[in-house]
């Protein structure tokens, strides 16, 4: 009998997060939306006969928990897409302090307390996926870090995931991988992004699924590595 996998993809109300959590539904995928909303993101689980809970990844209180709650409800996370972030462009001289910390508490410290509450379960149980969602703005190879605050906290993400990726190095079938899903056409985006969604949520889809033999530890977009 086949292994039903279930999902977390953070930020799964709208955008990039909606159009991966529907596409790992497709593929047979268990999914869980963490969500901040509960209205809006009970209405998206109902379309995409998800499952919905609360979760704000810039408050660890909140991610504890969600954490209980999956675990109150017989919920094994399997895949973990750390999609949820912001985007403040401000230059690392004229940031605002409370934009600084809002910046790291989203797109680091939550992804990281999310990995440190559900990877070593995937360790423990021999599977694991991880999708932690970068930018090419926090690629030193890019010429980044661009768009000020953003990209230096992008930057905090991809060291994160390759600390991540070589202390489980040694686990049975349990990967961690950054994924750039480009510039695409969100709210965060704009209407003015060159990529739809389904372009941009590739990528991560195709990471969040990969069979035993496939990469841990790399940066890539488009299925393919680009520098760190």
């Amino acid at each position: 009998m086949d292994v039903v996998r279930t999902a977390l993809v953070t930020g799964g109300a709208r955008g990039i997060g909606r159009e991966v959590a529907a596409a790992l539904r497709d593929r047979g995928l268990r999914v869980v939306l963490g969500v901040r909303d509960p209205d809006v993101g009970g209405d998206v689980a109902d379309e995409l006969g998800a499952a919905a809970y609360l979760l704000d990844v810039a408050d660890p209180a909140s991610i504890d928990r969600c954490v209980s709650a999956l675990a109150a409800d017989g919920i094994t996370v399997d895949v973990l897409v750390n999609n949820a972030a912001v985007l403040i462009d401000d230059g690392p001289l004229t940031v605002a302090e409370e934009d600084l910390g809002r910046t790291f508490s989203t797109n680091v410290f939550g992804p990281w307390l999310l990995l440190r509450a559900l990877v070593p379960g995937m360790v423990e149980r021999g599977y694991g996926r991880v999708v932690n969602v970068t930018s090419g703005a926090g690629s030193f190879g890019e010429d980044g870090p661009t768009l000020g605050t953003y990209g230096v906290s992008k930057v905090a993400l991809n060291a994160l995931t390759r600390s991540v990726a070589r202390e489980v190095r040694s686990a049975r079938d349990v990967k961690v991988n950054a994924v750039c899903p480009g510039w695409v056409r969100t709210d965060m985006g704009g209407e003015g992004a060159p990529r739809d969604l389904a372009t941009g949520a590739d990528g991560i889809v195709w990471a969040a699924t990969l069979p035993p033999d496939g990469p841990s530890g790399g940066l890539f977009r488009d299925r393919r590595p680009i520098p760190w």
